[in-house]
């Protein structure tokens, strides 16, 4: 059987920035692997695209770049929020939220976003909105260790799901 639309792939990889020598990122080994609907919406179309046709006990390596991934670094999504959105049981956030610490921002439209504050004042927080992997190219290598067909529920739902029926 090989990756292809309708599957559960199951896979080890060692994820490490720019290529095979760079920082290691991420590592999915044979005792905790990644298993996946494949064509998720949730996962990175690209990294989806780079496993088509390859057969359950193959071997893998690729780069995505960053535009590829996660897109470029963008400076401009690095912005400050006032602190009194951060308001929680009437505490102040410059309490509970230091530099380094991640937070969850909503915009005017209700988007939620995931960001890191990057600089805190008494009046704001400095938050880096984009994706931790921006700016990065990604160089995976790994191996199929199986794949099997979804099951009915996991192909409406386009996403696996565990055996003792937690999704994901």
């Amino acid at each position: 059987m090989v990756v292809e639309e309708n599957r559960i792939i199951t896979m080890s990889y060692e994820l490490r920035e720019a290529n095979a020598s760079g920082q290691v990122l991420e590592v999915m080994d044979i005792a905790y692997p990644f298993i996946f609907y494949y064509k998720s919406t949730g996962i990175l179309n690209s990294f989806q695209e780079n496993l088509r046709g390859i057969a359950s006990g193959e071997n893998f390596e690729f780069v995505l770049s960053a535009e590829e991934a996660y897109g470029p670094y963008k400076e401009s999504s690095i912005v400050p929020i006032p602190i009194e959105r951060f308001v929680v049981d009437d505490e102040m956030a410059d309490s509970i939220r230091d530099v380094g610490d991640y937070v969850s921002v909503t915009d005017e439209e209700g988007n939620t976003q995931n960001g890191k504050v990057v600089e805190k004042s008494a009046t704001h927080l400095k938050v880096d909105l984009n994706h931790a992997m921006a700016g990065k190219d990604l160089h995976f290598k790994g191996r199929i260790l199986n794949i099997r067909k979804a099951k009915v529920d996991e192909s409406v739902q386009k996403r696996y799901i565990m055996p003792d029926g937690i999704r994901f």
